[in-house]
């Protein structure tokens, strides 16, 4: 429970109990604030979900997550609910790749060299690469100081340095996909600068993590019972429809009336097409698909890594689940379970045809050619990710009503697990600065 000195009669909604909420939930009633949390669907999670495979005996994820070790608001979230061991870290950065001609190799910065020297070498030493690779990195890390204008395309900015191509192919387009969710040709130059200089300033900040158990148990179940310990009270199946600000003829401070019910102040930490719905304006967010293709096996073989980037593959990138997971076997069920994943998925490909191609990619990253799943699952995140984008100007919000949901502007962090997190953290504080707490 939260300290009682530091109990509050401040009532605070939260709408949407993904984890922007249940962040924002937490730092609120750890400072003693009354918290209700509305969900509408039947649990927390929001988009970071799990489901129950039935056929395959599995809890899996909608799709999985690599973590970057810059990602601190993150692991402090999960390290004051106790749950830090629920990610697994590369003791060093270890970007693990695939190319039809070139086989598995890896970007590995030495970790004995400083960061800046150990990224030159491990780009050169990369087949096919050389010198001309790491003074393209020179380059690159040289404009990160430059002025841009908003609008600016990571194309454009690797194309003004005359970045190599096979530099673009093996790196910078795979890390744009999986950071930003779209193709250097549209993405933001301003946020995928953020995102480099963020993850790449440390070796400790660039390595990668994964959660070793479904998503349910490494993070919304964790962080749903460490709010319900400070006193939070969830309701799911509560949809929100509406929202009444009202001022009580007794006091000067609005209310924002719920359900019947009233509160000091509401966060609104819904998919930003929710909250244009909610609030009954135009939507103003352009959005992309994350497919994920799930695949099990009943057979045994060896996979190269517990996820590997496809260069020149259908499948973006492969996560060996089984391996990622350090539940027993029996809570897995027994098959082989991989994901491939598809950033800004615009294939127009049937699910028999697209399942048969990750397939074979598969086969040949396992250089097993006799692979063929059991059972598969693909799931389409149609929303999956807000693009960064400059933002319209929305209506003026009453100072009782915070909007957290998800509208990054260029210069600001892509849509991750961190930026939810974040946009949890701030929204809290910003509740408690007009709350006078």
């Amino acid at each position: 429970m939260s300290h009682p000195d530091k109990q509050t009669r401040h009532k605070v909604a939260i709408i949407g109990a993904g984890l922007t909420g249940l962040t924002a939930a937490i730092r609120l009633a750890e400072q003693g604030v009354q918290v209700h949390l509305f969900e509408a669907s039947t649990k927390a999670g929001g988009r970071t979900r799990s489901f129950y495979e039935k056929q395959v005996d599995c809890l899996c994820d909608n799709g999985p997550h690599l973590l970057v070790g810059a990602y601190q608001a993150t692991s402090k979230l999960l390290i004051d609910c106790n749950v830090a061991h629920h990610i697994t870290w590369q003791p060093n950065l270890q970007l693990p790749l695939w190319h039809q001609q070139r086989g598995t190799f890896a970007f590995k910065p030495k970790a004995w060299l400083p960061i800046q020297l150990a990224l030159l070498n491990a780009a050169s030493a990369l087949p096919g690469h050389g010198k001309s690779s790491a003074i393209a990195m020179i380059k690159l890390a040289s404009t990160f100081r430059d002025k841009m204008h908003e609008n600016y395309t990571v194309k454009a900015w690797i194309m003004h340095i005359s970045m190599p191509q096979l530099l673009i192919d093996d790196l910078i387009e795979p890390l744009c996909l999986g950071a930003m969710n779209e193709h250097i040709d549209t993405a933001n130059a301003l946020s995928f600068r953020q995102v480099l200089r963020e993850s790449f300033s440390s070796h400790q900040q660039a390595r990668l993590g994964w959660f070793n158990k479904p998503l349910d148990k490494a993070l919304i179940q964790p962080l749903s019972e460490q709010a319900e310990k400070l006193g939070v009270s969830i309701h799911t199946r509560s949809s929100i429809r509406s929202l009444q600000v009202e001022h009580k003829h007794d006091t000067n401070n609005p209310h924002i009336d719920i359900q019947g019910h009233s509160f000091d102040s509401a966060i609104i930490a819904l998919p930003a097409y929710a909250t244009d719905r909610l609030l009954g304006q135009n939507p103003t967010c352009e959005t992309r698909v994350i497919c994920n293709i799930h695949l099990w096996f009943d057979q045994q073989f060896t996979f190269p890594s517990p996820f590997i980037g496809g260069l020149g593959t259908t499948g973006q990138w492969f996560f060996d689940i089984s391996s990622q997971m350090i539940d027993p076997p029996h809570q897995q069920g027994a098959l082989r379970h991989l994901c491939a994943v598809i950033s800004a998925d615009q294939q127009n490909i049937d699910d028999l045809t697209l399942v048969q191609i990750i397939r074979d990619e598969i086969r040949l990253i396992a250089n097993n050619q006799t692979l063929n799943p059991v059972h598969y699952r693909i799931i389409r995140e149609k929303r999956a990710t807000v693009l960064v984008r400059q933002q319209e100007i929305g209506q003026v919000l009453p100072d009782a009503l915070i909007d957290a949901s998800e509208r990054p502007k260029p210069g600001q962090l892509p849509a991750t697990i961190e930026s939810a997190v974040q946009r949890g953290e701030k929204a809290a504080l910003l509740c408690l600065s007009r709350l006078k707490l």
